[in-house]
């Protein structure tokens, strides 16, 4: 019957979106009862409506199903097509109430859609052949928000909770980006972010359970575990991407306050910078589709001022430039990375030092189980200020062996073991064995 088909299968579809408004709205509502008691009431009137398509429905079937009453059928559909005709026009009015409602509340609220929370919490044991802390080890608790407000307005908070090598519990406001997305070509970001250099550096965060590997190669750490490279910055930064025919193509542009040595450890002055010097870098890569998809390509560089607070007067600018590779596809996960230096002294005499670091990691998916395998090599020039001032500064040459066994998509458990050269300063070769229970939330 022709009544049948018109009417059985549209109606369900404001149905549908009349009960996605009820449900949408009905949250923001609970701040305030006179708009929740309203809604209420075009809930039951809603479900009224729902019943009685579901009873004419039915009875349509059953005219269908009477075959020897054709006579009766066309006055009958007339009378069904009608009554559902009439209470479309009255879900469609339940709608627009709904709707005016939800963008009252949406205007008094400021677009406010909430607060997204979502953690990262890991545990762990550790053996080394050196004098470093062993035995059973707390990882970190990684809070992640991202309040929404509005389509364009975009925030990210990421709050650490961790021990230091001493046992004392520290807090670390990671980052702290508030941006304005114009299009997907463009959004800029204020505040303090991973400095965008490489793959890894803003494809993994401080979240354990995300990374294949137990641990960041050594030279890319985070500035208070020994990496030798500004992880952080605090400033403006604009990133995007827009689709081609073949791929893919991204981009990252950044000023941000100069770091600075304090202590032997660089630092991101989270505060402004005394000697008024900024940073600039970019980013940009190229995602293959068709047969070569998995694969992005790409190539950075920064330059920038940074000044020893203990060793003054101390001051280097630095200078790299390189490039990386990233697969993931078919079971296959693998990360490449090369940095060169080129550093000048500016507060003395020793004039430019060349150096350069790299890594290169290859994993392979087996079900629940990913073995994988990196190494890691740097040659930093001693005479260069900027790397003899860091703790961490010496070169080293380092092959590193791990398994991941994921329990769920949430949880993972992971060992990992390493031998480390150290190839100039004191040199010495060490030794290390980890095992860490990561997950996420």
């Amino acid at each position: 019957m022709k009544i049948a088909q018109s009417h059985s299968g549209w109606p369900m579809t404001k149905v549908a979106c009349a009960m996605a408004l009820v449900f949408a709205t009905s949250g923001h509502a609970l701040a305030e009862q006179s708009e929740s008691a309203r809604i209420a009431d075009l809930e039951r009137k809603l479900e009224r409506s729902l019943m009685l398509i579901e009873g004419l429905t039915t009875k349509v079937k059953q005219l269908e199903a009477a075959g020897g009453q054709k006579a009766a059928a066309p006055a009958d559909s007339a009378e069904l097509g009608a009554t559902v005709a009439k209470q479309n026009a009255r879900i469609d009015e339940i709608g627009q109430q709904v709707s005016q409602i939800g963008a009252g509340m949406s205007t008094r609220s400021g677009g406010d859609e909430g607060v997204p929370l979502h953690g990262f919490a890991d545990v762990g044991a550790g053996w080394n052949s050196k004098d470093d802390p062993k035995g059973f080890q707390v990882g970190s608790l990684d809070l992640y928000l991202s309040p929404q407000f509005g389509s364009n307005v975009k925030t990210l908070l990421e709050l650490i909770f961790e021990f230091d090598s001493a046992g004392s519990l520290a807090t670390d406001l990671e980052r702290v980006q508030l941006g304005y997305t114009f299009n997907d070509q463009a959004t800029v970001w204020m505040g303090r972010f991973h400095t965008p250099y490489g793959y890894w550096n803003t494809g993994f965060h401080h979240g354990q359970q995300i990374q294949t590997a137990l641990s960041r190669p050594k030279f890319i750490d985070f500035e208070d575990k020994g990496g030798i490279l500004p992880a952080h910055s605090v400033g403006l930064w604009g990133t995007g991407s827009k689709k081609l025919d073949d791929g893919k193509i991204s981009y990252d542009v950044y000023l941000a306050s100069s770091s600075k040595i304090a202590t032997n450890v660089l630092s991101m002055n989270n505060s402004g910078t005394t000697h008024q010097s900024m940073m600039v870098g970019g980013n940009v890569g190229y995602s293959f589709s068709g047969n070569l998809q998995g694969l992005k390509l790409g190539g950075h560089g920064l330059r920038g001022t940074v000044l020893d607070d203990v060793a003054a007067p101390n001051t280097t600018t630095l200078n790299m430039l390189g490039g990386y590779a990233f697969y993931d596809r078919d079971d296959w996960e693998s990360i490449a990375e090369y940095y060169r230096f080129d550093n000048k002294d500016v507060s003395g005499s020793t004039g430019s030092h060349k150096s350069w670091a790299a890594f290169v990691q290859l994993g392979r998916n087996f079900g629940n189980w990913t073995p994988y395998g990196r190494f890691e090599k740097t040659l930093l020039d001693q005479a260069d200020n900027y790397f003899s001032q860091q703790t961490s500064g010496a070169s080293y040459v380092r092959p590193v062996l791990g398994i991941r066994y994921d329990l769920n998509p949430k949880a993972a458990l992971k060992l990992q073991i390493n031998h480390t050269r150290v190839t100039d300063r004191a040199p010495e070769s060490y030794n290390e064995a980890q095992v860490q229970y990561a997950i996420r939330f």
